[in-house]
């Protein structure tokens, strides 16, 4: 009988075999499995897989041209963001709220919502490529004359890269382009864009802007990341912006913490040469931000590691 059981058990091997090779071939291999990087601060996380609201909260002083009266001013920026199909596409949502005044006012003004959508292409090498689409609605109202007026300006120019959040009765469409370069521990990203305003009743009556911003950071260890970004707004076709301020340049140093289900980070920030459109002289100011992380696939909700 021994012979026979000994045939019976190989025959049964050889049988299981292609099963288990059909079974290992149909297992789903995500390509783009890409290695963990730390998000900047201001641009977003290309290949996150969980669905991510950020908070920002942005506080500076601007210091005005001769003559004037120092101000400060604070901008809120809320933001989700989720992938569908398989991180291949990401539709989003972002507003903010901004807050300031002088010694003698004190405002609080919304801005203009943005829905965004996105598309990506990625290797495991660390190389991640794609663009997208925003669209801003005419979502802010304030007399452009009042202090609210002012405050938008002075929200704008602390977050000049977001200055059509803060431009009244406009729609606007932003496409842009997205580049990431991850290197051992190094992490180099970039975003180039265009803002195209119009007026819904004017359509003659338009603004254009472009933008650029690149961030240079380095992983120290698993959940802590040291980074550099800077970012300029460039007034192309604005009414009433000089030549020497049609450039808005800001450097802003940060620390970003990496916890399962929330990054904070840390950014100081100042300008480089002539503030948005020149309404004031210089600026600068720090800037938090949370990003908490919501994972439908873990059972308690949050990034599994």
């Amino acid at each position: 009988m021994w012979p026979l059981r000994r045939v019976a058990l190989a025959v049964l091997l050889l049988l299981s075999c292609p099963a288990v090779a059909r079974a290992q071939s149909m297992q789903f291999v995500d390509p783009y499995d890409v290695p963990d990087a730390p998000r900047p601060p201001t641009l977003p996380e290309l290949t996150h897989s969980e669905i991510e609201g950020t908070l920002d909260i942005t506080s500076g002083a601007l210091i005005p041209n001769a003559g004037g009266v120092w101000t400060h001013a604070y901008v809120t920026r809320l933001a989700v963001e989720a992938p569908l199909a398989l991180r291949r596409w990401y539709v989003g949502a972002s507003y903010e709220l901004g807050v300031g005044g002088s010694v003698r006012s004190f405002e609080a003004v919304g801005g203009n919502l943005q829905l965004e959508g996105r598309t990506l292409w990625a290797t495991r090498t660390g190389l991640s490529f794609g663009g997208g689409l925003g669209l801003a609605l005419p979502t802010s109202s304030y007399d452009p004359n009042s202090g609210g007026g002012l405050v938008a300006t002075n929200s704008a120019t602390l977050r000049p890269w977001d200055v059509t959040y803060w431009v009244r009765g406009v729609f606007a469409l932003r496409p842009f382009i997205d580049v990431r370069f991850i290197v051992g521990q190094a992490i180099l990203q970039f975003r180039q864009g265009l803002d195209l305003t119009v007026v819904p009743d004017q359509i003659g009556y338009r603004r254009l802007y472009a933008n650029a911003a690149a961030y240079v950071g380095w992983a120290a260890t698993p959940h802590v990341a040291a980074g550099l970004e800077v970012m300029e707004e460039y007034c192309i076709d604005v009414p009433g912006v000089s030549d020497g301020a049609r450039s808005a340049l800001v450097v802003s140093p940060n620390v970003r913490l990496s916890l399962p289900w929330v990054q904070p980070a840390i950014s100081m920030f100042t300008n480089l040469g002539t503030p948005l459109y020149g309404a004031n002289e210089s600026f600068w100011g720090f800037r938090l931000t949370a990003t908490v992380i919501y994972d439908p696939d873990s059972m308690l909700r949050v990034r599994a590691k």
